[in-house]
């Protein structure tokens, strides 16, 4: 606080007398003032006291002088701070305010559209009611052709019919100048599925029309053309009064003379009434013309209406080209020839000195033939000698040969694998019983490593590798380690296996020989007979493996192979041939480019069906009154679901695996020049290639069932589908109620002929076997080897089931569904305008921008 005298600020009284405060305040401590402010608080009264000395008070001034500072200054802040927070809360009342004012906007606005759309609406309906009592009132005043003459054409005619329950219905009628009174009560009598000799038709004047007469002829000029369907008023035994007899009796001169009723005979309306009770009797024992009789016209067909030109445009285009893709990715007889050629050179016997020879590949029944087959049939197979014609003579052999063993645990104990029968092992142990594990699980394969083999194999590599990294014979692959799933499909690229006993995984003990080292047949030889000698292959072995990859130079084709012999714990040997042509890359020639092209080119009309035409066939059912989900259940949406679902997983699959490396990086891979990689399966490659093209022909499928319902625009081939389609529900159930006797069939099947026969040993064989027996191809002379009895009853009730009840039971059903058709089904008598086939023809959008641009009349006849 300062005072201006001129240009020299002067301190004001106040000022000085804070400051005198302060320096009084820092003369005092912190003890003294501690020691004041204890004796105010605990001896109010000691000012009076005498000893109370003036620098007492002056101290006792400065504090209370200084507490009453501190006490305005936190007033002063405490009322900033509540100013501060009373302004932030006017800001946050203020926001909260606007966004509820906000908010009732948007419902007022939300409520005023919906008010704005129903007004709009009411005034729609309201005109369109107005549009059509004017088109009415057109259709049902006629004009005389001429003053001298009162004929007129009528051509429409509202039929009303009252329910029971006072609901009025009307129903408009379209009529000729010929159509009769009594052919429009019996439509309309078959329409509301009434009797049409119970009612009769009725002007609005309450005149009755008579059956012979025209329609026209009931209206006057300028009447409206309006009948009332209406119950008859009396029952027809019922007597009439005197009163109407009187009315109706003719006019004669003799009143005298006894008059007869000219219109009531008891006895002929009660012979009538028995004949008609009798009619309604028989006609009821009869169900299917009762029913038919009973049944309603059914709703006229808007199939016409949702099928457009350009769909089958689309669908036609999308169809020749999934056909001409097909074909350039698959071409006629080249895949056959290509796996002819590998299948009868490993199913050749060959021989194993002058007098025996080894079996052939289905003839290898015990681990003894099948050491017989690998030490002389397959290095027969894969390497080119001066004697034998092999697979290397027509195609390039890629890289090494690999066989993959997997083997079981030897038992510890003689009972350690037994399941139910381990005090008959344990009393047979002595006799060298034991349980050895039938199935190869992690904890029954055999992981550990064959010392002597280790010892025999490092031996041979020391000595093979002063020769050229080319003609080496083993591969890098250790035979004596064995290897996980993981690590074989990691460094090998090798998936699992199904053979006919069971699925094996990637694991096992691998050895691989180069198939280019056409010179150490016996160095191959001599290593299998280590093998057998360390137990690489014996009783506990599961499965044998050979897998190999081929290249054919004229096809451009790719082979991956794999021969799987299974050994069951009984000795057999069950055998397995796997075939895979393939081509690991699919965009490197000019055909193969030319075929992506047309698979982009589906995608994007995969994409068009699965927005354009689902959202227009949902729109069509819900327009029908029906839920829109009901087009994806039915026979088009789920054609239409499937060629999408089968083009995209197409395009990904391809894309993902058959076009990730080039023809050139697969070779080196395959060919391994480094000496380093060992062998590398293809089959997985190889089995997507073929369900590549298993999704094309399932895609044809798809889209030839939808090309083909477009024919229903023609109303024979509409009828047909009709039929089709009413008879699929009824014929399942009636499957149903046979598929008990078709299960026992087959499991008695499998149950006396299974340990005798291959084809039965399994319930998918014998339900193969099955069909075959539908089809007349299955061979019962073995059957009736092994147990006549049996063979004859399994014939007997199939051929009775199946050939007498169940294929008639489908005819018949046809039959009926067809019937049924023929009678509900509204006759084609809808004709199109030049509008509604413009429609038909182009998008409704194109449609509505030519009618704006060209008046109606040019419009029609253009």
């Amino acid at each position: 606080d300062t005072k201006v005298v001129g240009a020299a600020h002067i301190p004001s009284a106040s000022f000085w007398h804070r400051l005198a405060d302060r320096a009084a305040m820092a003369l005092m401590s912190h003890d003294e003032e501690h020691e004041m402010l204890h004796r105010i608080e605990t001896d109010p009264g000691f000012v009076e006291n005498k000893e109370f000395t003036r620098d007492d008070a002056k101290k006792l001034y400065v504090l209370l002088r200084h507490e009453q500072q501190r006490s305005e200054v936190y007033q002063t802040n405490l009322s900033r701070k509540m100013q501060k927070i009373k302004a932030d809360l006017d800001l946050r009342t203020e926001e909260v305010e606007t966004l509820q004012r906000t908010l009732k906007l948007e419902q007022e606005a939300h409520l005023d559209e919906s008010t704005s759309m129903m007004r709009e609406r009411d005034f729609k309906n309201h005109a369109q009611e107005e549009r059509i009592r004017d088109s009415l009132g057109e259709l049902l005043y006629s004009k005389p052709s001429s003053a001298g003459n009162a004929t007129y054409d009528l051509d429409t005619v509202m039929v009303s019919y009252i329910k029971p329950g006072n609901f009025r219905y009307n129903l408009a009628f379209r009529i000729d100048n010929y159509t009769a009174v009594q052919e429009l009560r019996e439509s309309a009598c078959r329409y509301w599925g009434i009797s049409a000799d119970e009612y009769v038709l009725k002007t609005m004047a309450s005149n009755k029309c008579q059956d012979e007469l025209l329609v026209k002829e009931c209206f006057k000029q300028g009447e409206i053309a309006q009948l009332r369907l209406q119950e008859k008023g009396r029952a027809p035994s019922e007597k009439p009064t005197d009163d109407e007899l009187k009315a109706i009796q003719p006019k004669v001169k003799n009143k005298k003379k006894q008059q007869r009723d000219p219109r009531y005979d008891a006895v002929g309306v009660n012979g009538i009434q028995k004949q008609q009770e009798n009619h309604a009797t028989e006609l009821k024992k009869m169900g299917g013309s009762y029913f038919l009789l009973k049944t309603p016209m059914g709703k006229p067909s808007e199939h016409m209406a949702k099928t457009k030109l350009r769909d089958i445009i689309i669908y036609s285009v999308l169809l020749a080209l999934t056909v001409y893709a097909y074909t350039q990715k698959r071409p006629v007889g080249v895949e056959f020839w290509l796996t002819a050629g590998f299948t009868s050179q490993l199913r050749m016997s060959h021989p194993i000195n002058a007098t025996y020879s080894a079996p052939d590949f289905d003839n290898v029944t015990s681990s003894e033939e099948l050491w017989q087959w690998l030490t002389y049939s397959l290095p027969s197979i894969l390497y080119t000698t001066n004697t034998s014609d092999s697979l290397g003579s027509h195609n390039l052999l890629m890289g090494y040969m690999a066989i993959r063993v997997q083997n079981v645990k030897e038992p510890k104990t003689p009972d350690e694998y037994c399941m139910f029968n381990k005090q008959v092992v344990n009393s047979l142990a002595s006799d060298g019983a034991a349980c050895y594990p039938s199935d190869i699980t992690p904890s029954t394969q055999e992981t550990r490593e064959f010392v002597t083999l280790k010892t025999y194999w490092d031996k041979e590599l020391k000595a093979q590798s002063f020769e050229e990294l080319g003609s080496r014979l083993r591969g890098p692959t250790p035979p004596w380690m064995w290897a996980s799933a993981d690590q074989n499909k990691k460094d090998h690229n090798i998936r699992s296996v199904s053979g006919v006993v069971s699925t094996y995984d990637a694991s096992g003990y691998t050895v691989e020989y180069n198939m280019q080292a056409d010179d150490k047949v016996e160095a191959y030889r001599k290593d299998l007979e280590m093998f057998r000698r360390s137990g690489w292959i014996s009783d506990l072995t599961r499965v044998v493996i050979i897998s190999f990859t081929a290249y054919n130079y004229d096809l451009d084709m790719w082979v991956s192979t794999d021969v799987v012999f299974e050994l069951t714990p009984s000795g057999s040997c069950r055998n397995t041939l796997l075939v895979l042509p393939f081509r690991p890359t699919v965009l490197e020639t000019r055909a193969e480019q030319q075929a992506a092209y047309v698979d982009y080119t589906r995608l994007i009309i995969a994409f068009y069906i699965g927005i354009f035409v689902g959202i227009s066939e949902r729109h069509h059912k819900i327009k029908n009154h029906k839920a829109g989900c009901l087009y994806h259940i039915s026979l088009a949406g789920i054609c239409d679901l499937g060629i999408v679902g089968c083009l995209l997983a197409g395009a990904i699959w391809t894309n993902t695996v058959l076009t990730s490396k080039s023809t050139k990086e697969y070779m080196i891979q395959a060919t391994d020049p480094t000496g380093t990689l060992g062998f590398q399966s293809f089959s997985w490659i190889a089995w997507t290639y073929s369900n590549v093209l298993c999704i094309e022909g399932l895609l044809m499928l798809f889209l030839f069932n939808r090309v083909i319902s477009f024919l229903r625009l023609n109303r024979s081939i509409y009828l047909l589908w009709h039929t089709m389609g009413n008879a699929v529900k009824p014929f399942l159930f009636f499957v149903l109620m046979f598929l008990p006797t078709f299960i026992g069939v087959v499991l008695i099947m499998h149950r006396i002929y299974g340990p005798y026969l291959d084809n039965y040993a399994s319930i998918p064989g014998a339900l193969l076997q099955l069909y075959k027996l539908l089809d007349g191809d299955m061979n019962i002379e073995e059957l009736l080897q092994l147990d006549m009895v049996w063979a004859m009853f399994i014939i007997l009730i199939f051929y009775v089931v199946v050939q007498f009840v169940l294929l008639n039971a489908f005819v018949a059903i046809v039959v009926d569904s067809y019937y049924h058709v023929m009678v509900t089904t509204q006759g084609a008598t809808e004709t199109w305008s030049s509008t509604r086939r413009l429609r038909w023809v182009l998008p409704t959008t194109l449609v509505n921008i030519l009618q704006s641009l060209v008046p109606t009349s040019s419009a029609e006849t253009s």
